[in-house]
Order: C-alpha cells, then sequence, then structure tokens
C-alpha cells in the first residue's frame, strides 16, 4: 500500500520525455511540533497525532515518535510519507549494524550524524526530505539529545524543538528546565507547552503521546488529551480592539 501522504509524479504515456522519479516536491500531510527534553535519568519527548492535509486536520493518529534500536528515539515533524521513508532508511541501517554481531550497537549521536548526512546529501540533490527531526537517547549512561533540519543544519542541547515549538515552547524551556529533573516534572514541562501550542498552532490536536528513554529502555506512551480552557475573552472576541476590524 502507498504511504500515507506520499506525493509521486503523476504516470506519463510512453511517448512523453524520460524523466527521473518526482517526489515530495511540496508537502502534502503534515505534522505538527516535536518537543524533547533531558532530565535527570533519560530524555522525554512529546507530539500529537494529527495530521494535515494541506491546511485540513484530516488525520488524528498519526505516530511520529519512533524507537530507533537500543538506544534511541526519534520524533518527526513535517511531511509524513518522508518520515515513512527515513524510517526505512533507519531499518536498514540498524539491521546492518547488527549483522555484525560485534555486541556493539549504534548509539543516538551515531544515529543523529547518520540523520544530518542524509538530510544534506538530500538538500544537494534539489529533492530534500521535508522533516525536522528530534533525536534522543542514552548509551552507557550518557545522555544526548539533538534536532536536525530539513536541509542539514543540526545541533545538540538540553532541550529541543521543531515547528512553532521553536518559537513558542523553547522559551518556557529557557525559563524552567533543569539538569535535575525528575521524569514527572519533565513530563508537567512538556504538557505547558503542549498546551501552549495546542491553543495556538492550527495545526496541533488534542491528543498527545509522551515517550521517555533511559538505560533501562523505551516506554512510549498511550495517545491522551490534556484539559483544556477556552473560555478567555481573546478567544470569545479575538478582535475586540482591533483597529479596521469588523
Amino acid at each position: 500500500m502507498e504511504p500515507v501522504g506520499l506525493s509521486s509524479a503523476s504516470s506519463k504515456d510512453s511517448t512523453s520525455l524520460d524523466v527521473g522519479s518526482e517526489r515530495t516536491l511540496y508537502p502534502y500531510v503534515t505534522g505538527t511540533s516535536v518537543l524533547g527534553v533531558k532530565y535527570k535519568d533519560g530524555i522525554a519527548l512529546a507530539a500529537d497525532l494529527g495530521g494535515s492535509y494541506g491546511s485540513t486536520l484530516r488525520y488524528k493518529s498519526v505516530e511520529r515518535i519512533k524507537a530507533i534500536g537500543k538506544h534511541t528515539l526519534l520524533g518527526a515533524s513535517g511531511e509524513i510519507s518522508d518520515f515513512q521513508e527515513i524510517l526505512h532508511y533507519l531499518d536498514e541501517l540498524i539491521l546492518y549494524d547488527n549483522m555484525w554481531d560485534d555486541g556493539n550497537s549504534l548509539g543516538p549521536k551515531e544515529i543523529h550524524n547518520y540523520l544530518n548526512r542524509v538530510m544534506y546529501n538530500r538538500r544537494n540533490k534539489f529533492n530534500p526530505l521535508w522533516n525536522s527531526l528530534v533525536i534522543g537517547g542514552v548509551k552507557n549512561g550518557q545522555k544526548y539529545l539533538g534536532m536536525v533540519g530539513m536541509i542539514g543544519t543540526h545541533f545538540e542541547d538540553n532541550h529541543v524543538a521543531t515547528g512553532f515549538g521553536n518559537h513558542l515552547a523553547r522559551p518556557i524551556f529557557r525559563d524552567e528546565w533543569r539538569e535535575d529533573m525528575t521524569f514527572e516534572e519533565a513530563v508537567r514541562l512538556l504538557e505547558k507547552c503542549l498546551r501552549v501550542l495546542l491553543y495556538r498552532d492550527r495545526s496541533a490536536i488534542n491528543k498527545f503521546q509522551i515517550a521517555k528513554i533511559t538505560d533501562e529502555g523505551v516506554t512510549i506512551s498511550q495517545p491522551y488529551s490534556l484539559k483544556t480552557f477556552w473560555g478567555f475573552s481573546a478567544f470569545k472576541d479575538p478582535s475586540k480592539g482591533a483597529e479596521g476590524s469588523w
């Protein structure tokens, strides 16, 4: 079955010019922000399950956080079919690594470097993968959290966010994040940011997953919703006091 949102070129008759495969020339089905923070024992990631078809929130159960190998979590915003392609690349990478059977396994830093090269390579071919990726993990007691953009820009930090989260969640992280946070405190911080994004990002939905990874392994929560309040006066009358409004 063709992956959700795959934007392959239309078929051409035998008389047309021979051209290469064209995929994801612009995004069709997209997911919004992914958030990630370090906490005392590991890494926590959060994302909603919305998939927007253009400007329509058509899909409500798109899981955008996946475990990669033994030590890594991957979250993605952007084009869903391109995320599926990236997961295919990573499946092959992990399988190849396991075939060596040398007692070693790829960690989050190696996965981050690999994805950085993949995204930059595709950008140089003018055929980018339309995703921003969050990579977090723990190996040998060392916590790692970073992100990669669709043109290969990348960095490592104590907290990261993609999409609107860069503008709305990271200021909250800067004010409230602590290195010695417990998992419960990390979840409360992530949920605070998710609630802000839900109010302000039209592509967000009230259905979330939070994942954590420690030396003991990976846990990805079942989808759940947050309690919200829509009775604020600015929500009821958003144009009040605005010049030139009806």
